[in-house]
C-alpha cells in the first residue's frame, strides 16, 4: 500500500466527503492488460465481416496504427469541437453533442488506418475499399466496439472490489436525519457512456455506480474544467472551496458555514491536466501512478494525493475518519 500526501496541500478534507468520482482507463482498468485482449478480439471479429483476412492481419493492422493514430488524438478533438462549433453557429444556436461527433471522426480515421494496413496483404479488401463510404467504415468500427469492449477483462487487481465495498459503506447518518449516508460514486471519462457502460459490466462494475459520466453526457469533451463543472452541476454538487479549507485557515463563521452547505469532492485519475481542472474547482485530487511522484515539484500542486492503486483507497478514507472522530472527542 502506498499513500503519498502533498507536502503543499491540506492533510486533511474539511469533512469526510460523500462524491467520488472515477476515471476508467488508468483507475480502474489497466490499459497495459487489455492491449493484447484488444488485439485478439480485433483478430476475432473482423474475418466475420465482409472485410475478410485473418486475425493475424487484423490484429497487425491495429499494432500498426495505434502510435500514430493516437498521437493525432487531440487534433481529432479539435476537428470535432470545430464541427459542432459551426453546425450550432448555422442552426440558431442548435448544439450537437461535440462528444458524438469526435466519436465518429476519430473511429472514422481508426478504421482507415486499419483498412490501409490490411488491404496490403488483402488484395480483394483493396478492391473493395473504394466502394466503402465513411459512414460504412464508422458503423464497422463501432461494430468491432460493440463485440471488443464486454470481452476485454482487464480491472487492477481490487480495483472492483474497492469500488463494490465504497458503494455499501455507510458513513453514518447527518443532521440528526435518520437517512444513512453512503459514498456516491461516479464515473468521470472522457470516453462514451455506451462504451463505459460495456467496459464497467464486462468487469462486474456496473451496478455499483450511482451515475456513469462520459464526454457525451455532459456535451463536453474531457479538455478542461468545463467538463467537471457540467457533471458537479447536473449532481447537484456544491464544491467546497479550497480557500476556506479549515477554521483556523479562514478564521471567520461565515466562510466556514460556506463549507458546511458544500461537499468535499474526491477525483481520481491518472492524467495529470484532468487533476488540475478538477483541483480548479475545489475537489481533492489524487493520481493513481504505480511509481513515486515527487509531489512537492511546483508544476504537481495541483495533486493532492498519490496512490499506488484504487485499491489503497479505503486506507486513505479511514485515515480521515480517524481524524474527525479524533476530533469529535477534544
Amino acid at each position: 500500500m502506498t499513500i503519498q500526501i502533498n507536502p503543499s496541500s491540506s492533510k486533511y478534507p474539511t469533512k469526510m466527503p460523500t462524491a467520488i468520482f472515477l476515471d476508467s482507463g488508468g483507475v480502474i482498468n489497466d490499459n497495459k492488460r487489455r492491449a493484447p485482449q484488444w488485439l485478439r478480439c480485433l483478430g476475432e471479429f473482423f474475418p466475420t465481416t465482409r472485410l475478410g483476412g485473418t486475425a493475424e492481419v487484423w490484429s497487425n493492422a491495429n499494432r500498426q496504427v495505434v502510435k500514430p493514430f493516437f498521437s493525432r488524438w487531440h487534433e481529432y478533438m479539435q476537428q470535432a469541437t470545430d464541427e459542432a462549433t459551426n453546425i450550432s453557429n448555422n442552426n440558431d444556436g442548435e448544439s450537437p453533442n461535440v462528444a458524438v461527433i469526435f466519436e465518429r471522426i476519430h473511429l472514422t480515421e481508426w478504421m482507415k488506418q486499419m483498412c490501409s494496413c490490411a488491404a496490403e496483404s488483402l488484395p480483394e479488401l483493396k478492391e473493395l475499399l473504394p466502394g466503402l463510404s465513411d459512414r460504412d467504415l464508422f458503423l464497422l468500427a463501432k461494430q468491432a466496439y460493440q463485440y471488443t469492449l464486454p470481452r476485454v477483462r482487464a480491472d487492477f487487481p481490487g480495483a472492483v472490489d474497492t469500488i463494490r465495498k465504497l458503494s455499501e459503506e455507510t458513513l453514518g447518518t447527518g443532521g440528526g436525519s435518520e437517512i444513512t449516508k453512503r459514498y456516491r460514486l461516479f464515473t468521470s471519462s472522457g470516453d462514451c457512456f455506451n462504451d463505459l457502460e460495456s467496459i464497467l459490466k464486462g468487469v462486474d462494475a456496473f451496478e455499483y455506480f450511482e451515475q456513469i459520466y462520459g464526454s457525451d453526457r455532459v456535451n463536453y469533451l474531457k479538455v478542461s474544467p468545463v467538463y467537471y463543472e457540467r457533471i458537479f452541476s447536473r449532481e447537484g454538487i456544491r464544491v467546497v472551496s479550497r480557500r476556506d479549507a479549515s477554521i483556523e485557515e479562514v478564521g471567520t463563521g461565515q466562510e466556514v458555514l460556506v463549507n458546511e452547505e458544500s461537499d468535499e469532492v474526491i477525483v481520481i485519475d491518472d492524467s495529470e491536466k484532468a487533476l488540475m481542472w478538477a483541483r480548479s474547482l475545489g475537489a481533492r485530487t489524487v493520481i493513481i501512478a504505480d511509481e513515486d511522484v515527487d509531489l512537492s515539484l511546483p508544476h504537481l500542486a495541483h495533486i493532492d494525493y498519490r496512490l499506488s492503486s484504487l485499491s489503497d483507497l479505503p486506507a486513505l478514507l479511514e485515515h480521515w475518519k480517524d481524524h474527525f472522530e479524533k476530533e469529535k472527542e477534544k
